[in-house]
């Protein structure tokens, strides 16, 4: 396990924080991905994870969650179709116990896990979508939508701040195209600061089993299904969406601090014990550290939150960039 300590906080080497950029290429090594494939990968998948696998087209690139018995998440993926397989990009540090867990779960099902991830590469794309549109492509304009171009995909991710924001998966050591030229090269720092801008949590290996999805707004972000069969964690998941039990949520910050560790304690100003954990975080380009906080909904709406202590630095609340809804009403 690497560090926990910023900046490898986000699971990603370290380095330092990039200029302000709407802009810009950044690759993403810490990115794996599984390969499941065999004719019940679909089933078995429908079975294990938190989304609609049923439901998966080749246009889409799906959010998901994979949980404990008692609901608590393991990790987060993103999930699309390659073919016959179903593709599924988690943070290589927890790649290959998330997929021994699962592999535990195949029994007598006709399917196969695989570790591709030195088959494929990830980078992210920072306000791209003008220069590929001038080059004759049209990317996705809704999140969580994909286009195959030629051996490669991209998929667009929810934006930030206005910046488009898109995926691309193609082939380990192959050129990245020709539109994406004019775009200068960044350090992971600044795609991680983007998902943060965003809102939009990963799970690593210091935060795996810290949260049922809600915690982290997965629901909202379109990562939970609550119309499909039962999963590990369902009954937890569900009561919790159902009997009003949604007390914790996830909120971005800022501290005035560098030395932030990931699922490091935050505390209330009127309280003496911990009430709520850091889920990300990255340097800012302004100076200290912005956050993905999750926390009890009325500790975020009165008192101060501080970083590892009753006293410590004090973290600023910055408000969520869409809505929380409910996805059952």
């Amino acid at each position: 396990m690497p560090n926990d300590t910023y900046p490898h906080a986000h699971g990603a080497p370290a380095e330092s924080a990039a200029a302000p950029a709407d802009r810009g290429v950044v690759p993403l090594p810490e990115l794996g991905v599984i390969a499941v494939s065999g004719a019940d990968a679909t089933s078995f998948l429908q079975s294990q994870l938190t989304n609609d696998v049923a439901h998966l087209t080749a246009a889409d690139m799906q959010l998901n969650g994979y949980c404990t018995a008692k609901g608590r998440l393991l990790a987060s993926f993103h999930q699309w179709r390659h073919g016959e397989e179903v593709m599924l990009r988690l943070p290589r540090e927890i790649l290959p116990a998330v997929m021994k867990r699962l592999s535990m779960f195949v029994l007598r099902a006709k399917v196969r896990l695989a570790d591709a991830s030195d088959a494929w590469s990830t980078t992210g794309l920072l306000g791209a979508a003008d220069l590929a549109r001038r080059a004759g492509i049209e990317l996705p304009a809704a999140p969580w939508t994909g286009v195959v171009i030629g051996d490669a995909r991209v998929d667009r991710v929810p934006d930030a701040d206005g910046t488009d924001r898109f995926l691309l998966t193609a082939p380990a050591q192959s050129s990245l195209p020709a539109w994406c030229g004019e775009l200068p090269r960044l350090p992971s720092s600044a795609w991680w600061r983007s998902e943060i801008e965003a809102a939009v949590p990963t799970v690593f290996g210091a935060t795996q089993e810290k949260f049922v999805p809600q915690m982290i707004n997965l629901e909202v972000l379109g990562g939970v299904s609550f119309r499909k069969g039962c999963y590990p964690g369902q009954e937890v998941v569900a009561r919790s969406q159902y009997l009003g039990k949604l007390k914790r949520r996830m909120q971005r910050a800022h501290v005035d601090h560098d030395e932030v560790v990931l699922a490091g304690d935050v505390y209330h100003s009127g309280e003496q014990q911990p009430i709520g954990t850091i889920v990300m975080a990255a340097a800012s380009p302004h100076g200290g550290t912005d956050l993905l906080v999750e926390a009890p909904i009325d500790r975020l709406q009165s008192g101060s939150l501080h970083l590892g202590s009753q006293t410590g630095p004090a973290l600023a609340l910055r408000g969520l960039p869409y809505e929380l809804f409910d996805p059952t009403a």
